[in-house]
């Protein structure tokens, strides 16, 4: 049989009623005879108590409503960071001014303490690029682990000058890290934003500095970027073009170049001055050939293997490099925009019938920065993406982008010009006014 205890007390008139009931019970007469628990267990309380004690025990039951509710922890509450820059824009870092909340389009956000990563300014990044890094000095160990605990993975680039420090600096998210013991801590950054430094409040074992996140100043009209973007493209697309036009002239020189030393070594064998005598000239004359034609062979066979590693690694001219920069900006802008319901991305229509495609706002951004991110080797116009970085204004980084690719143009012509070389249509935009000139 189960054991049962039942424990009754009516409260004095200073307290609240109370009851405790304790059941022990069997817990295999429980699982073995569940239909008739409830039954046994009113009879045997019926059995051991009065009406009365019954009664009061009914009465006082209800009564548990009123008792204090207990704590109870939920195992799949959790609290969560994302650990990006949202959250560290959202973050009150208690310094003076912080109270402001958000960041206006074409303004500046309350101050944000930030940690640097020193680097020379020529090595500069824009919207949305990356750069893996190998972090093996402590100090450098210790500035990972306050961005990641106490920053939200947000991390500036310290551009370094001759003159010191660039105020403007680009705002990095940490994408991915690995540790590994004995070699450091590999980490990807990626650009998201820029700020503007205020202070550098700490030099010591890293630099840490107070800073102001930039957003770009977006003109009322979007009309004139829109054509301006078109025109980048337009002139990336001619570019594309002339350093193709200039490639093949250099590979067909190279084959003119090689044929011209296969001639070279014939006339010198036919040359009497070297010979001894004909049956000589003649051995002579074979060797060489031979010789020419075995350099040829390996020259083919240094371009098939050549061949072989494009396949592998697709090479993408001028024009496919800004494509594939310009989906990266775009996924990666952070920055909100007030769209007009005009300037929606859509086809519309001009008045004289003919169908123009408006860019948003956020693809002119992104327009804005991939033209400058269109150079095999970056740093070349590093002087160029340092003006683009400072620049608040879209339409003004438009005009910097076109002037810097017109420039690489006029300079593809002297080289077309110098290897006897014409483009069509070269000619067509080059001497009078333009948009870019506004």
């Amino acid at each position: 049989k189960p054991e049962l205890w039942i424990i009754a007390a009516a409260a004095s008139s200073s307290h609240p009623p109370f009851i405790d009931c304790e059941v022990k019970l069997q817990s295999h007469f429980f699982y073995r005879q569940p239909p008739l628990f409830p039954l046994l267990l009113l009879a045997q309380i019926l059995r051991m108590t009065t009406l009365s004690q019954f009664l009061t025990l009914a009465l006082l039951l209800p009564c548990q409503a009123f008792a204090p509710p207990r704590t109870r922890h939920d195992p799949r509450t959790t609290t969560t960071s994302l650990h990006d820059i949202s959250e560290w824009r959202d973050h009150d870092f208690g310094l003076p001014g912080s109270d402001q909340l958000g960041v206006e389009t074409g303004g500046r956000g309350p101050p944000k303490s930030v940690c640097m990563l020193p680097f020379p300014y020529d090595e500069v990044l824009l919207q949305g690029e990356t750069k893996q890094l190998r972090l093996y000095e402590d100090r450098f160990i210790q500035l990972f682990r306050d961005v990641v605990d106490n920053h939200f993975g947000v991390v500036a680039m310290g551009l370094m000058a001759q003159s010191g420090v660039i105020q403007t600096v680009p705002l990095c998210e940490v994408e991915a890290s690995n540790t590994m013991e004995g070699f450091g801590i590999f980490v990807t950054i990626r650009v998201v934003g820029r700020a503007q430094l205020l202070e550098l409040g700490q030099q010591e074992p890293y630099i840490k500095a107070t800073c102001m996140e930039i957003t770009d100043q977006l003109p009322p009209n979007l009309e004139l970027p829109n054509v301006l973007a078109s025109n980048i493209e337009t002139t990336l697309l001619a570019l594309s073009s002339m350093e193709h036009r200039l490639n093949e002239a250099r590979q067909n020189n190279e084959i003119e170049d090689k044929e011209m030393e296969r001639r070279i070594a014939i006339a010198k064998l036919e040359d009497r001055f070297y010979m001894k005598d004909d049956e000589d000239d003649e051995d002579e004359k074979e060797d060489a050939l031979n010789v020419v034609d075995k350099s040829d062979d390996d020259d083919m066979d240094a371009e098939e293997d050549d061949d072989d590693d494009d396949d592998d690694s697709e090479y993408l001219d001028r024009l496919g490099r800004y494509r594939v920069h310009y989906d990266i900006a775009l996924s990666s802008d952070t920055q909100g925009y007030q769209i007009s319901s005009r300037i929606n991305g859509a086809n519309n229509d001009d008045e004289d019938g003919t169908t123009k495609y408006e860019r948003t706002p956020r693809e002119l951004v992104a327009t804005s920065w991939s033209a400058f991110c269109t150079e095999l080797v970056p740093s070349e116009d590093a002087t160029y993406r340092i003006q683009a970085m400072d620049a608040d204004h879209l339409f003004e980084r438009l005009k910097l982008a076109a002037h810097m690719l017109r420039e690489k143009k006029a300079q593809l012509r002297v080289k077309m010009q110098k290897a006897g070389i014409k483009f069509r249509g070269e000619d067509l935009d080059e001497d009078g006014p333009s948009m870019y000139d506004m």
